[in-house]
């Protein structure tokens, strides 16, 4: 089971993580995505979050989808949340997303 992070940890963690903020609670980030692409770009993140047995809380809004990640059975964010967002981005990164924070 991984160990929370403390602050100082996802401090460091979010430096190599652009886009990607913390809420008190856990890792966020906002992508842009047009709506005829949401479909694709969340079953892409749910191969990669499938190969990890390690899932983001995914909505959308008017303007794109936001992944927010902390692990549950720990009740805050762990190395399984930064390996995740890191994965995430490497999907955003190969399929050419706008990934600009919204908010």
């Amino acid at each position: 089971m991984p160990d929370l992070l403390d602050r100082a940890d996802i401090d460091t963690a979010l430096a190599s993580l652009p886009g990607w903020s913390y809420d008190g609670e856990a890792l966020v980030k906002s992508v842009g995505v047009p709506v005829d692409s949401r479909d694709a770009l969340a079953e892409a993140v749910a191969v990669v979050s499938d190969e990890l047995d390690h899932h983001p809380d995914t909505s959308a809004d008017d303007h794109g989808l936001r992944f927010r990640l902390w692990t549950h059975s720990d009740g805050g964010v762990t190395s399984k949340d930064v390996e995740l967002a890191a994965r995430i981005d490497q999907v955003l990164s190969g399929a050419g997303w706008d990934s600009s924070s919204e908010g």
